[in-house]
Formats: structure tokens, sequence, C-alpha cells
């Protein structure tokens, strides 16, 4: 199974927003065929109907089945209550042929900081025992601090018992966004994989606008990075699922 992992859109009339970026990135993605695209919050910048309306607009450009949870930003201004109305469900599990996606809303209304809480941490689990498949989550907020981000700011503040549950459970694979920059680690049995910004004007230093492409299989789970301006991927991370043997672009040569 192939999964678009795509972040941080940050659909906006102003200077955050970058349309020919993102022009120029759905083309990129549509050529590798996913099975589903992920989007891992942050859509919009502030939160406002106009926003929404031109995410709702835009991303009919992209081919494939998409799912989408909230970020921070899509929580300002009372956005938290036009998420739904325009996207959906906050929070979910979806079984597909090979997996299940749970997906959840880190964020809080007009709110920087991320948190999760009980109730999700009880879907987290609920999920990951519906079946045998590949359990994949998905929230915004991060869940260790990310290198080459700034200094360290709204790590969800729940994330020690996240972890702890998470890892407990042995779930292979977390999606997240919010820093804009791309990266990937192996705690444990897990890899939690960031997606850096899809068309966002705030890219940081030389990262420029990135998504990621996810490979499934029963075996292995491997994440390239997509780079826009220079049109090509390279892999970050990869891991066999059984042998919880992991390579990691950064620090394996």
């Amino acid at each position: 199974m192939r999964i678009a992992h795509i972040s941080d859109i940050h659909f906006n009339e102003g200077t955050d927003f970058n349309p020919k970026m993102f022009d120029k990135s759905v083309k990129m993605l549509n050529r590798y065929d996913p099975d589903i695209v992920f989007v891992s919050g942050d859509l919009t910048t502030w939160g406002l109907l106009s926003e929404y309306e031109l995410a709702a607009e835009k991303l009919k450009k992209i081919d494939y089945k998409m799912v989408l949870i909230p970020g921070n930003h899509d929580e300002r201004n009372l956005g938290f209550k036009l998420f739904p109305e325009f996207f959906g469900d906050t929070d979910f599990v979806h079984t597909y042929d090979e997996i299940n996606l749970i997906g959840l809303a880190s964020s809080e209304p007009d709110k920087d900081d991320g948190h999760l809480g009980r109730g999700r941490h009880k879907l987290i689990e609920k999920g990951y025992k519906k079946n045998d498949k590949i359990t994949v989550i998905g929230f915004h907020h991060h869940l260790v601090p990310v290198p080459n981000s700034g200094r360290e700011t709204n790590i969800i503040e729940d994330a020690g018992e996240t972890l702890d549950i998470i890892l407990k459970n042995k779930i292979p694979l977390v999606l997240m966004g919010h820093r804009h920059v791309p990266w990937g680690v192996k705690i444990h049995k897990t890899l939690l994989v960031n997606a850096g910004t899809f068309s966002c004007t705030r890219t940081r230093a030389h990262f420029g606008n990135t998504f990621n492409i996810i490979d499934i299989d029963d075996k292995e789970i491997e994440v390239s990075v997509a780079y826009v301006d220079k049109n090509k991927d390279k892999k970050m991370i990869e891991l066999d699922i059984d042998e919880c043997f992991c390579m990691n672009r950064y620090y394996d040569d």
C-alpha cells in the first residue's frame, strides 16, 4: 500500500501560501499514484471560512482519496467548527486492505499546543485491536523534538503517556506534521515520521517544500521524501517490521 503523507499546506490569501508551489507539489504527488493521501493538519493559516473554502476548492486537484485531520492553525477563529463541516470527522478509525488508519485531532481551539487525552488514547487501543492489520496513527503535533526545526515548542502535552501507549502496543508507524521539516526516527518498534510543508512559504533553510511517500507491505515500511523544487525523491527511513531492523539515512551510512 502506498500513502502520500502531506502536511502544513496553509491555504491563505496572504503571504503564507504559495499557490504556484502547491500546483507543482500536486502535479508531482499525482505521479506517485498513492492509494490514499493523508493530510496531517494545518490546511489553513487562520481557520477562516474563506481559507476553508479555498482549501476545499484547491484540494480537488489531487486525484486520489484524501484523509484529513486538523492542525493548530485550523482550530483558530472557530475553525474547529468549520473543519468537520468541510472535511468530516476529526477522530476516526478507517480500515483499508492492508492497514488500519487511526486519525486523531491533537489540536485545540486557539492554542498552538497539542493534546490527545484519555479519550483518544482509548481510540488508539480500540483501533489497534480491531483486527490483525498493520496499524498506522496520524495526528498533527510531534511526539518528540524534531531536529532542524528551531527551538522546541508545542510538543503534545501528554507526549509521555501517548508514546507509552504506542510503544506498548507496538504500533509500527506514526505520522505527524507541524514543524515544517521531514524527519523520521525509530523508537522501540515504532517509526515516528514527520512531513515537511507542502506549500507554505515558511520553509526552513534548504529543506524547501516536501512531502512523504510511504510504501507498506506485511514485512516492510519504506519512507521517502519528495523534494518538490528538485523534482526528485530520496529514501529517508525504512523498517523491517518483523525484525525491527531500521535504516535511517540521517544517521546510517
